[in-house]
């Protein structure tokens, strides 16, 4: 069924291949549908909306991307379902062909399954009265064939990210670094220190600030993210780890006014955020993240993510106490203990290598 509207001309040269077109950019009447999903109910409207007026603003983004990939491979591809009503351009035939295309421009099967899955939420939108259950069983039998892209053969256990935060943090101590050197070592040392012990989200890390999400209790440091600032809404609170409470209060004192008195290139007023940057602004999520990467490459000659302490954690409970593994799920602020569970498969699989290597030395040393 073709729509009555005018719709904005959508052009291959308006969209590279792998672009995510720009919610203003598009077609109208996708645009009405979905602002209108997005905004607040009102109980005395006679038209529906509001189906997406409860979703995080990250998860409404996540989705406007997506859609914005489908409305390029389509303009690119198939330009003449771009006058066609939403719910119409979307069938088992294109998700296919918009499938192939993801592989053949060297998308891993995880990518493949985000989009898919952005797709689904918005297509509800678009057609809240279809049945879009086909595009879960393409992703049924994307997923049955996934290999995580990500290689984690370097993954470290947490006792070796907390050996090497605290290394750095003793070195920092070193009388022949200059102020700015002695400053950032600790700071980048007590920064791995924490993550190894609590490891947060990146952005959760990012974000913490004094006397919000890090609060003195006489001595004791209470950490708090409220459900707003968790990626499952749930209320976290823990305590900042004993060992660290000295670091902490030797970077607050000492190394943090030091940076925050540098200026630089991108220097922007810190207020109360914890973690400084030697611009004399806060550190970014991605400044954290190149910190982190610098030094576990620099000392285990691979370059370990912030992501990867969360991986750390759950393999390491996992190895050191199987029988309670499942409080792994809370630490890392998992929902369920679903996400979780691979990790302990993980490290079973890690034993089992482990003692097979112990029998093969103990053969090999026989008389």
């Amino acid at each position: 069924m073709e729509a009555t509207h005018e719709r904005r001309p959508l052009r291959a040269r308006q969209a590279p291949p792998r672009a995510c077109l720009p919610l203003a950019s598009w077609p109208e009447m996708d645009l009405r549908l979905w602002r209108t999903a997005c905004e607040a109910v009102d109980l005395l409207a006679l038209e529906d909306g509001g189906s997406r007026a409860q979703h995080a603003r990250a998860s409404n983004d996540k989705a406007v991307k997506g859609y914005g990939r489908w409305l390029t491979f389509l303009a690119v591809r198939d330009a003449e379902a771009v006058s066609q009503l939403p719910e119409a351009r979307i069938t088992p035939e294109r998700v296919y062909a918009y499938v192939g295309e993801l592989q053949a421009l060297g998308n891993g099967s995880g990518t493949i399954l985000a989009r898919l899955q952005e797709l689904g939420e918005v297509a509800k939108v678009m057609g809240p009265a279809r049945d879009w259950s086909f595009i879960n069983r393409i992703a049924s039998k994307i997923r049955s064939r996934h290999r995580p892209v990500r290689n984690k053969s370097h993954l470290r256990l947490s006792e070796e990210l907390l050996d090497l935060g605290l290394r750095l943090i003793d070195e920092a101590a070193d009388e022949d670094l200059t102020p700015r050197q002695s400053a950032t070592m600790h700071r980048d040392g007590l920064l791995i220190a924490f993550l190894a012990l609590v490891p947060l989200r990146r952005k959760n890390l990012a974000r913490l600030t004094l006397g919000v999400n890090l609060i003195d209790l006489d001595g004791a440091w209470l950490l708090v993210l409220e459900e707003t600032e968790t990626k499952t809404h749930q209320l976290h609170e823990t305590l900042w780890p004993d060992d660290l409470v000295a670091p902490l209060m030797i970077y607050l004192e000492t190394h943090r006014p030091h940076l925050a008195s540098l200026t630089g290139r991108w220097a922007k007023p810190v207020g109360d955020l914890l973690w400084v940057s030697t611009d004399g602004s806060p550190m970014t999520e991605i400044a954290i993240y190149d910190r982190i990467r610098a030094r576990t490459k620099a000392t285990f000659g691979a370059a370990l993510n912030p992501h990867l302490f969360r991986d750390a954690a759950a393999t390491t409970l996992a190895i050191a106490d199987p029988e309670h593994v499942r409080v792994a799920a809370p630490l890392l602020g998992h929902r369920t203990f679903a996400t979780t569970e691979k990790y302990y498969q993980q490290a079973t699989a890690m034993q089992a290598h482990r003692t097979y290597v112990a029998v093969l030395f103990a053969e090999e040393n026989k008389p």
